[in-house]
């Protein structure tokens, strides 16, 4: 999945000339088997941008020779999203499995064409979902579209794991004393053993399960700005937010039993929680566009160039792009001045939202909220 440091390394590649190379998949069914063809149509149409660009023909071929070779990947084919992206040059070849069908487009040129992943960047485009309980402990990538679970992020993996041995603390009042595990020979209690009544000692353990879980998760989280949300009952995670310094990227918990739910049913659990939190980011970005420019403040461009200029001296908090807006000329080296203002507007800690056309002011391609 792409992350916004994904599209940094494709910025800081910035070859002499680059390929990039978009277009729809398909995630199951007939339609898997159109998805090569339509890849070796669009090489053809990457080579010959190549020709025009002014290698020759062998040249063309070596630099396509990756995503020629996926073309026979079977494998490849079988496990995609909604859209594909894929990036020739300036390295080694990168390609982004992507949650939203992605238009056809070729584009050849000095750098890569970024404009069509900000969409995919965007808060409901990508979050994390922590999961909890005693036996299992999960960390989802995720999007509006599903969940796919993370299995390299070394979180602690159950309350055994930790303690060694099992406790069921999802209803611990419904456990009974024969049914709690022994730590010492019989008739020493818990609370001889450990210096505490057995219900310390049970929220001891929980606190130090949790303690690492929030600790693995903070460091895993470190470089990544989505949002995160937990599920867990009300015990587990009452302790977490006690104990992560998520801060405000912890941004909706989930009280309930995750493993007691099917996939969609806790993904929509989910999206019902995060929903409120998507839709009043972007309200605030779109009511004080509009407030700014009822009111003629200086501090809102709607010109290209002058978005330009504000993108290059890092004046620009929010750029607002028209998710329609047209692509690069056809025929046209990779000049897009959209993808430099986005480019320009990320390198200075400014955020991008990708607007459906209507919400646009007077048909703009493009709006920056300007800092100053």
């Amino acid at each position: 999945m792409l992350k916004r440091s994904d599209l940094f390394t494709l910025l800081d590649a910035a070859p002499t000339l680059g390929v990039s190379i978009f277009m729809p998949t398909h995630l199951r069914g007939a339609e898997t088997r159109q998805d090569p063809i339509r890849m070796k149509t669009l090489l053809a149409e990457a080579r010959g941008k190549l020709g025009e660009a002014g290698l020759s023909p062998g040249e063309a071929d070596e630099m396509l020779a990756p995503a020629t070779d996926l073309i026979g990947d079977h494998d490849f084919w079988q496990h995609q999203e909604q859209g594909l992206a894929l990036f020739l040059g300036g390295g080694a070849p990168r390609h982004y499995h992507l949650p939203m069908a992605m238009p056809e487009r070729v584009v050849v040129g000095p750098g890569f064409h970024i404009r069509p992943l900000l969409a995919a960047l965007a808060p409901d485009n990508g979050f994390l979902l922590l999961t909890i309980t005693a036996d299992h402990v999960r960390l989802y990538e995720a999007d509006r579209h599903g969940l796919r679970e993370n299995t390299e992020a070394g979180l602690p993996g159950s309350l055994a794991e930790i303690t060694g041995e099992d406790e069921d603390y999802e209803n611990p009042q419904q456990a009974s004393p024969a049914n709690r595990p022994q730590v010492a020979p019989s008739g020493i209690t818990n609370a001889q053993v450990q210096g505490d009544s057995p219900e310390e000692w049970r929220k001891g353990r929980l606190v130090e399960f949790i303690r690492r879980i929030a600790a693995a998760l903070d460091t895993h989280v470190a470089a990544d700005e989505r949002p995160v949300v937990i599920a867990a009952n009300a015990q587990a995670q009452g302790h977490f937010r006690l104990l992560t310094k998520l801060g405000p990227q912890l941004a909706g918990i989930v009280e309930v039993n995750p493993e007691a739910l099917e996939r969609d049913a806790l993904h929509a659990a989910v999206l019902g929680v995060l929903q409120p939190h998507f839709e009043a980011r972007r309200r605030r970005v779109t009511d004080l566009l509009r407030a700014r420019l009822g009111s003629h403040d200086s501090r809102v461009a709607l010109e290209i160039p002058a978005i330009l200029d504000a993108s290059e001296t890092g004046r620009i908090d929010t750029l607002l792009l028209a998710s329609d807006s047209a692509p690069p000329a056809a025929g046209r080296q990779n000049d897009d001045p959209l993808d430099a203002a986005a480019a320009g507007t990320l390198r200075h800690g400014g955020a991008v939202e990708v607007l459906p056309n209507e919400e646009m002011p007077a048909g703009a391609a493009a709006a920056a909220i300007l800092r100053y």
